[in-house]
Order: structure tokens, then C-alpha cells, then sequence
């Protein structure tokens, strides 16, 4: 992308004034890119994809028929067209998947970094010393964000215009919560320590009413395994053989097969989403 060449930077402008939050996710996910080259480098990534599945699928045709046809254009054109927009908006969705990562790199960590600034502001530590401590841990990702925020004070910034700052750009609801209590709390004079205690006692609370709601919703994803990976393909392959001996219907072994595998991949599935749904909480 940095090595575009530069004649062509145009078609990213166009689609930056079609799809202005690319640059805000791309903010949110913490990436150092030129929104501007970016679309206009998915752009030109999509197109090559539709033209090499064109050309695959028109040589599929080819060789299978011997001869060029008008519907074997037509359907090769339609599959690269697709495709280039398929991976267009995988382009386009990529910042926004990074940015959740992100987040969720933010949410691992937040829990113990709150805890260490109100064990240091309890102690008479002020807020900006506080979150240049936290920077300066070993917190991931929550680490990099408050060194961003010291880095704006640092700079000439109020601690509250940077706290603004931060609250605006991160793509963590809980950092979010977090920014603007302290916000709050500076623009108000009330007790940092208090706004503190309140968040990580908030969060907390959250965290394990997800764990609550998570076990409620696990009942259910254990039912829905138990009838597609297990009793419904025995159940069908019971139905077959009987209906196969009362109605004299054929059952070969590529229905069997079928059956096998439909379980397998049901299995799979269901397995990989009840993964994706376990709350990503760390408690203390």
C-alpha cells in the first residue's frame, strides 16, 4: 500500500467520501495507515481477485467444453464480479475486525490496571503519575493506550481532553466507561478515587453477569448439539434402514456417508460457536 503509485490515489478519495468510517476504524484499531491508500489498495486487491477467479473459472470452461461460449463469459464475468466484491468488503470490514481484537485485548487487561491505579491513587499518587505507572507495566495493550495518554499531556493537553480523546477513539465499551467517570470526575472536582472504586466495582459486576448469562445460554447450545450431532442423524439413519425394509426404498452407503459427515460438520460448527461466545472476562 505505501509503494501505490500515486496516479491512482484518486479512486481512494472517491470511496473515502463513500465510506467515511473506514478511517475511524482504522483509528480504533490502533493502525498507522493512510485511510485514502488503504481503500484505494482494496480496490485494486479486489479486482485482482475477480480477475484470477475469472480467468480460473473461464479456463474451467475451456477445457472442459473445448470451445469459447457467450454463457461460459457471462457466468465467469459474474463470478468475478462477485468475488471482487466479496473480498472488497472483507477489505473494508478488516479494520473493524481488527478493532474488536483490539478491544478485546483492551478488556483482558483493563480489570488489573484499574485496580493498580486506585491501589496508587488511594495511596496519594496523582492520576497523571498513576496512568504513567500503568504505561509503564506490563498491561498489553491497556499499557500502549495510556501511554498515548500521557504522551498527549505531555505535550501541552489536559489530562481531561486527553482522557476525551481516548474515550472517542477506543473501540472498548469498558475503557469507554472508564475514560469518561474520570472525565467526569476531573471536570466535576469529585474524588478520582471514588470514580475508581466505582468503575472497577461496575465492571466487575458486568463481567459476572456475563458469566451468568453465558452459563444460562450454554443449556441451550447443549441441547442443539445434542439433537444435530447425535440424535437427529441416528434418528434418520434408524428411519432410513426402516423405511428401506417396509417400502423397498434403496439406502446406499452415499446417503450413510452424508449422514456422517453432515454430523461431523454440525459438530464442528456448533463446537467452534459456543468458543466464540465464551465471555472474555479476567476476575480478581
Amino acid at each position: 500500500m505505501e509503494r501505490f503509485n500515486r496516479q491512482f490515489v484518486w479512486i481512494g478519495y472517491k470511496l473515502d467520501k463513500l465510506l467515511p468510517n473506514v478511517k475511524y476504524e482504522l483509528a480504533k484499531a490502533d493502525l498507522p495507515v493512510n485511510p485514502v491508500k488503504y481503500l484505494a489498495a482494496s480496490f485494486f486487491s479486489a479486482l485482482v481477485y475477480g480477475v484470477v477467479f475469472f480467468f480460473f473459472l473461464y479456463s474451467l470452461f475451456f477445457f472442459r467444453d473445448g470451445i469459447i461460449t457467450p454463457e461460459n463469459s457471462i457466468l465467469s464475468g459474474l463470478a468475478g464480479l462477485i468475488s471482487s466484491l466479496f473480498f472488497f468488503a472483507l477489505h473494508i470490514a478488516y479494520p473493524g475486525i481488527v478493532a474488536k481484537k483490539y478491544a478485546a485485548g483492551i478488556d483482558s487487561s483493563l480489570m488489573f490496571a484499574l485496580k493498580s491505579m486506585l491501589i496508587q491513587v488511594t495511596s496519594g499518587v496523582s492520576l497523571f503519575n498513576a496512568m504513567l505507572n500503568v504505561s509503564k507495566s506490563n498491561y498489553g495493550v491497556v499499557s500502549k493506550e495510556f501511554e498515548n495518554v500521557v504522551k498527549d499531556i505531555s505535550a501541552g493537553e489536559s489530562e481531561a481532553h486527553a482522557l476525551e480523546k481516548l474515550a472517542l477513539k477506543t473501540r472498548s465499551e469498558y475503557l469507554k466507561k472508564t475514560s469518561w467517570q474520570l472525565l467526569n470526575s476531573l471536570r466535576s472536582g469529585a474524588s478520582l478515587r471514588g470514580a475508581l472504586a466505582t468503575v472497577v466495582e461496575s465492571l466487575n459486576s458486568q463481567q459476572l453477569r456475563a458469566i451468568k448469562d453465558y452459563a444460562a445460554e450454554l443449556n441451550l447450545w447443549i441441547l442443539l448439539y445434542l439433537l444435530l450431532a447425535a440424535a437427529i442423524p441416528t434418528m434418520g439413519i434408524t428411519f432410513l434402514v426402516i423405511m428401506s425394509a417396509m417400502a423397498g426404498l434403496s439406502i446406499g452407503p452415499e446417503a450413510l456417508i452424508f449422514i456422517i459427515l453432515f454430523a461431523g460438520v454440525m459438530q464442528v460448527v456448533l463446537i467452534g460457536f459456543v468458543k466464540t461466545r465464551i465471555p472474555k472476562v479476567f476476575l480478581q
